[in-house]
């Protein structure tokens, strides 16, 4: 068993081999996911141990094995914005380490250390909904469709949120640009 069809499938029927293999496979993608999210690494591992247990419980409620992945983030998703209301949408960024953000400097040392704050608090300070969007599709690369089935929208409410995540982290980047020159 390899693909992720055949894998859920399994899994769906009570596979405990397909769920360990499900695991392995996205154990990473959610945790990047929850991490970006929440900005707190030991939460973010916390929430991926929280969805898996969630998934397993209610693997009988998967109609579509064919779209597991988008299940899995939703399941991640919900779990996240929960997790925001209760701290009041207060994402500590500051503290989360450097690969969450994924950054490709050109430069080391402190103007890297500067690129990677400045990015840290630009994507902090993004709506919820902007920030989830982003992650969603930059990070972790899912199709419109894909997106617009964890957050139960349309592809063309996506593509307005993303497009207006780009534009606010843009101008947030720009501006604090602009104030260091």
């Amino acid at each position: 068993m390899t693909g992720d069809l055949e894998l859920a499938t399994a899994f769906r029927d009570g596979d405990e081999r397909a769920f360990a293999a499900l695991f392995e496979r996205f154990r990473r993608p959610l945790y990047v996911f929850a991490l970006r999210m929440l900005g707190d690494a030991d939460a973010a591992r916390d929430l991926v141990q929280d969805v898996f247990v969630r998934v397993w419980e209610r693997r009988a409620q998967l109609d579509r094995p064919e779209s597991f992945r988008s299940w899995l983030f939703a399941v991640a998703r919900n779990r996240c914005l929960s997790q925001l209301r209760r701290d009041r949408g207060q994402v500590a960024l500051d503290d989360a380490p450097d690969e969450a953000l994924a950054v490709a400097a050109a430069v080391d040392g402190p103007e890297r250390d500067q690129d990677l704050a400045l990015l840290r608090r630009a994507l902090a300070g993004l709506k919820v909904e902007y920030r989830e969007v982003l992650v969603l599709r930059e990070y972790q690369e899912l199709s419109y469709a894909e997106i617009a089935d964890i957050t139960e929208s349309t592809e063309s409410a996506v593509k307005s949120r993303l497009f207006k995540a780009r534009r606010a982290l843009h101008g947030t980047l720009d501006a604090a640009s602009n104030r260091g020159r």
